[in-house]
């Protein structure tokens, strides 16, 4: 489109010039011609329009004279033609005149109209210049913001990294006092608990000696007086891992399935059908203590009665159901059992033969071929 108005209005500009030079070639024709032909010759105008030698211009200017001579009238009518054309070549110029008017005017609002295109166009150039410029200050608006929240961000990492890693070294000390503390207090609980325990242990062996006394001949113990003849007790417990043992022997621990067991507010041990008692840094081995509850009775053991209930007895020992497990008792008299530990103690009264073990008496008898044992008072009184 801006090419093709370039064109209209150039074209429109040289129509005028062309028949601006159209009228004047026809006006300097009509003026310059002399002759008929309005030529020229060497001496002068010709009447033909062409060239001539001299002589024929001779020729010519005597005609010319003859011409004029003769032919007068002539040459004033011929003057009168002239002044009709230069007339009517003025009316023609005046109309070429207006034609130029109109054309000027036409070039004119030509170029009003450039100059509107002008104008337009720069009005469309300021107007994409504007939206350019929105668009570069959106586009750094954005950069801008998106900047702001990066550095936010990295910030806020960087603040909770800071915290985490002081909350994670306030942990670690925290963890790490604690951990001293308890071992302080482990430390010194573990020594309270030694020393209590060895206390305990002293106490008890005091206590021991006072009631059961001290080993006499064969094992068998002697002194206080319920204590009794143990000797031989444990003989036959290899099975459960206390081969050689007897009683007064010592340990330094004990086994690792003991069992605690409290009588009158003395600690014993229960471990295979053995009880221990502590003693200095060790334990010692003991007499099953009367009075005292352990789970289960030995695998030995068999069923008596006596005194209207039932006993379980094992190796001179009476056990009777209590709650959770079995309870140490005292068996009562005339319960009948077929065998007593061999290390019981024979004594003899009257004249009459009893035994001795655990502070149980027995008096042997017959029954048929078998040879039984009644549990009965302490003959000696």
């Amino acid at each position: 489109m801006k090419y093709a108005s370039l064109l209209k209005v150039i074209a429109e500009q040289m129509v005028p010039v062309f028949f601006l030079f159209f009228v004047i070639q026809v006006e300097a024709y009509e003026r310059g011609g002399g002759g008929r032909g309005g030529g020229y010759s060497r001496e002068g105008q010709a009447r033909g329009g062409g060239f001539s030698s001299s002589k024929e211009s001779s020729s010519g200017a005597r005609n010319k004279e003859y011409s004029q001579s003769e032919h007068g009238g002539s040459r004033q009518e011929g003057g009168g033609s002239h002044e009709g054309q230069r007339s009517s070549s003025y009316q023609g110029e005046r109309s070429n005149e207006g034609q130029r008017s109109n054309e000027a005017q036409r070039g004119t609002s030509n170029e009003g109209e450039r100059g509107t295109s002008t104008q337009n166009q720069a009005q469309r150039q300021q107007s994409m210049q504007n939206e350019t410029d929105t668009r570069e200050q959106g586009a750094n608006e954005r950069n801008n913001a998106d900047q702001q929240g990066a550095n936010s961000r990295q910030e806020s990492r960087q603040n909770y990294g800071q915290s985490a890693q002081q909350s994670n070294q306030k942990y670690e000390q925290n963890q790490q006092q604690s951990r001293q503390n308890y071992g302080q207090n482990a430390q010194q609980s573990n020594q309270q608990y030694q020393q209590n325990a060895q206390q305990n242990r002293q106490n008890f062996a005091n206590n021991y000696a006072n009631t059961y006394g001290s080993a006499g001949t064969n094992g068998a113990w002697y002194g206080g007086g319920s204590a009794g003849t143990w000797g031989g007790y444990y003989a036959g417990i290899a099975a459960a891992g206390a081969a050689g043992l007897a009683i007064g022997a010592t340990v330094a621990s004990l086994p690792a399935q003991s069992t605690p067991i409290v009588v009158q507010g003395t600690p014993y041990y229960y471990s295979g059908g053995v009880y221990y008692a502590p003693q200095g840094s060790g334990y010692a081995v003991v007499p099953p203590p009367k009075g005292a509850v352990v789970p289960s009775v030995p695998e030995s053991s068999t069923t008596v009665n006596g005194g209207g209930k039932s006993y379980a007895y094992s190796k001179g020992v009476y056990y009777e159901p209590a709650g959770q497990g079995y309870k140490i008792v005292q068996p009562p008299v005339g319960v009948l059992v077929t065998s007593i530990p061999n290390g019981a103690a024979t004594v003899t009264v009257n004249g009459a033969k009893y035994f001795e073990f655990g502070g149980i008496w027995y008096r042997p008898f017959y029954s048929g071929s078998d040879v039984v044992y009644q549990t009965v008072p302490n003959p000696t009184g």
